[in-house]
Parts: structure tokens; C-alpha cells; sequence
């Protein structure tokens, strides 16, 4: 077991207890269980891996929500910057549903001269000007999402104007949200799409975008930002080409509350729904084809804003982890985390005040294991474990500084699974389990050389030697 000091350290008590039973050894009298044994050391990353080269997790906000957690000062609440700066300045993405429902300052005509502007969000005057103000504390990047289904070019002028003023560490814009569900009838309940839909789609689509893109200028453009981009299979790539994205951008959401198919504890904490990114890789392939980046610039655990007492759960952290590495071994290089003041949200501002979701402790642990320029590569036959071996840049002291190694061991499993580490002193422990909230922290020493310990079911450990 650990020390009372050992478990104390970066985590509250009732966690770090907590952590303590999930790596404890095994229970009296269970049966003996192979353990999985792996040597901690540089041979990990010596095998050239994947490089990252763009922050693993990122934020896509609806508009409306963004403008609530600005609050009513000139400038956003501290606790906004703190929790921006802890998530590491992550990318953030104005978008979502709202995008195609929001009017710049002072452009909806009184009395509204259609339904569009009568049910449009006008954006506060304030809006941008908080924006900048929380952005030159904490140098975020800023993607701008643009309302495509009004198709009115005078206000998205006027936002990429207003929205490249506000940005201070660089700005892109996207062309609506999910233009694969605009206006061609919506056959979803049929087996498959009817001749030409998907053709129809496409061209109704860059029909409107192309009519908008003067707006951007040479401003970098990210889409389609589509909701099923195997229903646009075919015609992306000419799509892409034809629009001049210099990012692609696809949405994913594994399970859905629109109905609640197949959303459950279970679901959530499956192979099946971690690995939902490998589906996409085709769409990655066709980014990587055009020399483009890929990103999965909208998700969560389940479309329609979550599931209470789920997507707010420990489980929902576990599987952001894992969706994320999944997303980055499929050739995409983002993943930005939806938040609509729903339970999905990583955060939420309240009167001023933050309230955080379990699933703010993996875009923490993301941003923390997955720096700028680290390497990252899956780790074969590491018994009953899912392994993936990261090496971070190590300070420049000098050229042949060795890069920092952290293994990620993920049990996907429903019984604890014990492991042998060797090549290492003294080992950090990060820890994140469907079990209980939190990154929890803290030291094991090897004896004889060795350091043991056991991944609980639905868990996954971070381990970095010491010494």
C-alpha cells in the first residue's frame, strides 16, 4: 500500500484514498493473475512515433454559453481565465447549434421582417470586447463559426471583422454547423440515402459557403464541420478542394440522448464508443491526400447535450482519454470538446463562479501527457492492457537531452490487472478512473527493483519514471 505522504500528494484525501485501493495489490485469497511487465525506459519511445503538432484537446462553445460566462463587466470573471489557463490555453471554437443563429451586434431589423431574425441571438455589444479581454490574458487560439443558414453576407463580414479584432493568438473561421442536415429532406430512416442525395447536399452547400468566403478573406477556413461525414463520403474530397480549407473539421458523438439509443454506463465505458474516431480515419486519409490537417472539431459523449449522471461522470473523463488517443492514432490531430450549459460541458460558469465536470480532469491530463512536439505511438503486447508510450520534449539543456517518457496503460477490462515495471527508481503516478472524480498524483518506489502495482477495471494510469 502507499504511505499516508505518497497518496497525499496533488490529490484531496478522500481521492487519494480512493487512488490508493485502485493500485493497491491484489486481494487476499484471489486467484494469481499474470501480471504485464513492461521496462519504463527510453526504448519506449525509441521507435519513431507520431508527432503532435497541435494541442490533443480543445473547446468548441456555443455562442450563447460563451456570452453567459463573459458575464457583465468589461472583462470576463478571473475564475474563466484561471480555468482556461489550467486547461493549457486550449483552442476555442464558437460554434455549435447557435452558430447558425447568431446575428452580429445591432443587425436584426425591429420589427423582425422574417422567422429567421425573429428567432435569430443577437450577440451583445459588449461581446467582443470581453472576448479580447479574456483573450489577451490567457492567448487562446479562436476559431469563428459563421451563421451559413441566413446566407447573409453583410453580417459575416462583419463578424470576421469584429472576430480578428478580438483574437490575439491567431484566428479561423468555419462556414456553418452540420450543413449536412440543411435543407434536402432528411431521409435518415431509410436504410440508405436516395440517388444523388448526397450530391445534392454537397452542391446546396457550396452553394451558400462560396456565396460567404469572400468574407474571410485569406483568413485559414475549417470545415465542413459535418455531422455524418460518411453520408458526404464521396463528395469530400472535391468539397474540400473546392472550398480551400486549410483544416478539415468533422463532428462525432459516439451515443446520442435524442432518443437515448444505446446510451448507458456500459456503452459509454465500451471499446466500441472509445474507438469511435478509428471509423473516421478514411476522413483523415482524405485530409492527409490534400496535404491538410484533420480535427474532430465537434464532440462529446452523447449528442443532444449529454446525459445526466453520465457525460457528468467519472466514466465521462476515462472516455475522453481514450476517444482522444484513439482520435490521434486515426490520423486526426484535435479533438475539441463540446460545451452548450449542458451535463457534457467540462465546465460551466455560474454567477462568476466555475463549476467543473469530471470531464475537465481529461483535457488536463490531455494537455499535460500531449504536449507541443511530443511523440506518441501504441505499445504491442502489453498483457490485457491497452499501452501507449509518449515521449515529451525534455527541457533544451542541450541537444542530447533524452526526451521524457510516459506510458499510458488503459484497462478496459472488468478486473483489475496487476503490473510489473521495471527500469525505473521511483515512478509518478497519474490516475484516472470511471470510480471516482479527479487526477490523482502520487509517487511508488520500486523494491528490488521493481514497481508493482494493479490497474482497476475502467481506469487508466500515466506512469513516468523517476530518478
Amino acid at each position: 500500500m502507499l504511505s499516508p505522504a505518497a497518496i497525499a500528494v496533488g490529490s484531496s484525501a478522500p481521492v487519494a484514498l480512493a487512488a490508493a485501493k485502485h493500485l493497491s495489490g491484489k486481494p487476499r485469497h484471489a486467484p494469481a493473475v499474470v501480471p504485464a511487465e513492461v521496462a519504463l525506459t527510453q526504448r519506449l519511445v525509441s521507435t519513431p512515433g507520431a508527432t503532435i503538432a497541435m494541442p490533443p484537446a480543445g473547446l468548441s462553445i456555443e455562442y450563447s454559453v460563451m456570452a453567459y460566462a463573459l458575464g457583465s463587466e468589461a472583462c470576463p470573471p478571473a475564475a474563466l481565465d484561471a480555468e482556461l489557463e489550467k486547461l493549457a490555453s486550449p483552442p476555442i471554437e464558437l460554434a455549435g447549434v447557435s452558430q447558425d443563429e447568431t446575428a452580429p451586434t445591432g443587425t436584426l431589423p425591429n420589427p423582425p421582417t422574417s422567422w429567421q431574425t425573429a428567432t435569430a441571438f443577437p450577440l451583445p455589444p459588449s461581446f467582443w470586447s470581453q472576448l479580447h479581454c479574456l483573450l489577451t490574458a490567457t492567448r487562446d487560439p479562436l476559431t469563428v463559426g459563421l451563421n451559413l443558414r441566413t446566407g447573409n453576407l453583410a453580417w459575416a463580414t462583419q463578424m470576421v471583422k469584429e472576430a480578428t479584432e478580438a483574437a490575439t493568438n491567431g484566428v479561423s473561421f468555419s462556414l456553418g454547423n452540420e450543413p449536412d442536415l440543411y435543407g434536402v429532406p432528411n431521409y435518415s430512416s431509410l436504410a440508405k440515402p436516395l440517388p444523388g442525395e448526397e450530391l445534392a447536399a454537397t452542391n446546396l452547400y457550396l452553394k451558400l459557403a462560396e456565396y460567404l468566403r469572400p468574407a474571410i478573406g485569406t483568413a485559414p477556413l475549417i470545415g465542413p464541420e459535418i455531422a455524418r461525414p460518411v453520408d458526404w463520403q464521396f463528395q469530400l474530397q472535391r468539397l474540400l478542394t473546392q472550398l480551400h480549407v486549410q483544416t478539415v473539421g468533422v463532428h462525432a458523438y459516439p451515443l446520442t440522448d435524442c432518443g437515448g439509443r444505446g446510451a448507458s454506463l456500459e456503452a459509454l465505458l465500451s471499446t466500441k464508443v472509445a474507438d469511435e474516431p478509428a471509423r473516421l480515419a478514411w476522413v483523415a486519409g482524405v485530409a492527409r491526400g490534400l496535404g491538410l490537417p484533420a480535427i474532430i472539431s465537434e464532440a462529446n459523449s452523447a449528442s443532444c447535450g449529454g446525459i445526466p449522471g453520465l457525460s457528468d461522470s467519472p466514466a465521462a473523463a476515462v472516455w475522453a482519454v481514450r476517444f482522444v488517443l484513439s482520435a490521434l492514432k486515426s490520423g486526426f490531430e484535435e479533438v475539441r470538446f463540446h460545451a452548450a450549459g449542458d451535463p457534457y460541458d467540462p465546465f460551466l460558469v455560474r454567477g462568476g463562479a466555475l463549476v467543473t465536470h469530471p470531464i475537465e480532469s481529461a483535457l488536463i491530463a490531455l494537455n499535460q501527457w500531449l504536449p507541443l512536439g511530443a511523440t506518441f505511438r501504441s505499445v504491442p503486447r502489453v498483457r490485457n492492457l491497452v499501452a501507449t508510450a509518449i515521449g515529451e520534449p525534455a527541457a533544451p539543456t542541450s541537444a542530447a537531452t533524452p526526451a521524457k517518457v510516459v506510458l499510458i496503460l488503459d484497462n478496459e477490462g472488468a478486473t483489475a490487472q496487476p503490473v510489473v515495471l521495471r527500469g525505473a527508481a521511483a515512478v509518478h503516478v497519474s490516475l484516472l478512473s470511471a470510480a471516482f472524480p479527479g487526477l490523482a498524483t502520487f509517487t511508488r518506489s520500486a523494491t528490488h527493483g521493481i514497481v508493482r502495482l494493479s490497474v482497476a477495471q475502467h481506469s487508466l494510469v500515466a506512469l513516468s519514471p523517476l530518478g
